[in-house]
């Protein structure tokens, strides 16, 4: 049994079943790798247009940006030359990275020193402080994009990497906090962008460690296993600073998160609200402006008591009542929370209008596979049905549209009226609407008003 369900696992989760030549993946990872000719312009380019969706709080341009930016190349190239023990496809791709980096920033300062919208916006804000998730993200996001890189037939699995993983954001915000003078909005930008390249390129190499792909051989054993050496203690150095950025930004977001549910359970009291929440994880300190109804004494040492149920036993916990206590950074949380709920609001918003989209868009290809009225103009009309209805004088043709819930022209009615010298007999009359359902295509109801002459 157990013989059974590991051979199901391994039939299920194959990967050399669909993996190319690995002749072919090494062409792709080397051709990925230079920033020179195309690459460069595209790169240019793609700098360009992200800084314009920063700069204008534009998530569609922004994730364009991401679509075309060709940075993965040499991150991958790092991963798969530590993966094969080449020390040279390694320097070639930390030689790459570090020239599309400083032009990115280059680039993307000059942008923001010569736009006149100097405003941070809330997609900028969004890349100045990196999170647990990621590192998560640049981990799976790294880990699937190498297994789709070295599949035969390449999906959109490079493309979702690359929106996932979000490399050229914050290199762009970056050169906004440089261009700017903000070097809190650079310096976490950076770090933000530093994660995401480190752990793609571990990604990448364990994943193509996995993968049956022939390693590099060398003439000299001793320089082959000088090499192999030197690779390892690269992929140490490079693994170790991300494993301590992870636990860094794990326990980060964990104080984070702990202190925002004590201000929130602690502080929103009746007629006390809080206006502003300061928590700086590396120093350990909360700082909470309250308005409304002052708390006593007792009140705060009573909420300082309850530091260690929430795991802020060491925390700093300082709190300032009234707004005359307003300073200016508390000026700056609050236009970062406004700007905070301004991009959530804008992502539902985003939301409604695709589903109402897709449902129109539904609707309107449910509704042209219905036929329309097949019906001529009055005057033709009225020719046809005075050749077998001669008493017909007059005809007046029209369509009444019933709400339905599937479809507008699947209750579409037409209603035909008649003036008569005489009043049609009850047969005829059937024969007639008969007549003139099918003349309408058959598919709709027709209801027919006959009016005698006077």
């Amino acid at each position: 049994m157990l013989a059974t369900v590991i051979r199901f696992l391994r039939t299920r989760f194959l990967l050399t079943e669909d993996m190319a030549d690995p002749a072919e993946i090494r062409a792709d990872v080397e051709a990925g790798i230079p920033f020179q000719g195309t690459n460069l312009w595209v790169l240019i380019f793609a700098i360009l247009v992200a800084s314009v969706g920063l700069n204008v709080n534009s998530t569609a341009v922004i994730i364009g940006a991401m679509l075309i930016s060709p940075l993965m190349g040499p991150i991958v190239g790092i991963g798969y030359g530590a993966a094969t023990l080449e020390l040279a496809l390694i320097r070639r791709g930390l030689k790459n990275l570090l020239t599309a980096t400083v032009l990115s920033l280059a680039v993307s300062a000059l942008y923001f020193k010569l736009t006149p919208l100097t405003d941070a916006g809330s997609e900028l804000l969004a890349r100045t402080q990196p999170s647990t998730w990621d590192v998560l993200i640049a981990l799976f996001g790294g880990a699937a994009g190498a297994i789709g890189l070295t599949r035969r037939e390449h999906s959109n699995v490079i493309p979702g990497v690359a929106i996932a993983t979000a490399l050229m954001p914050p290199l762009c915000t970056a050169g906004y906090g440089l261009a700017t003078a903000h070097w809190d909005y650079f310096g976490g930008a950076l770090y933000l962008f530093s994660i995401n390249c480190v752990f793609i390129s571990v990604a990448t190499f364990l994943v193509i460690q996995i993968l049956p792909l022939p390693k590099y051989d060398y003439e000299n054993d001793r320089r082959g296993r000088r090499v192999r050496l030197t690779i390892w203690a690269l992929a140490l150095l490079t693994a170790a600073p991300s494993v301590y950025l992870a636990i860094n930004i794990v326990r980060s977001g964990t104080f984070t998160h702990n202190a925002q549910r004590f201000v929130e359970e602690q502080f929103n009291l009746p007629g006390t609200y809080v206006v502003t929440s300061r928590i700086v994880p590396g120093a350990h300190t909360i700082n909470v402006l309250l308005a409304g109804q002052r708390l006593t004494p007792a009140q705060l040492r009573a909420a300082r008591a309850q530091l260690p149920e929430y795991r802020l036993a060491e925390s700093m916990l300082t709190v300032r009542q009234g707004l005359t206590r307003l300073d200016s950074s508390d000026a700056q949380a609050l236009r970062t929370s406004m700007l905070e709920d301004l991009r959530s609001r804008d992502e539902r918003t985003l939301v409604s209008y695709e589903g109402r989209l897709a449902q129109l868009q539904q609707l309107i290809a449910h509704s042209d596979s219905v036929a329309a009225p097949r019906l001529p103009a009055p005057g033709t009309l009225l020719r046809e049905v005075q050749a077998e209805h001669p008493t017909v004088r007059q005809l007046g043709l029209s369509y009444l549209v019933q709400a339905a819930t599937d479809s507008l022209r699947a209750d579409t009615t037409v209603v035909v009226t008649l003036r008569v010298r005489r009043p049609l007999p009850p047969a005829e009359t059937q024969r007639l609407t008969a007549w003139l359902r099918v003349r309408a295509g058959g598919q709709h109801p027709v209801q027919l008003l006959a009016t005698p002459m006077p």
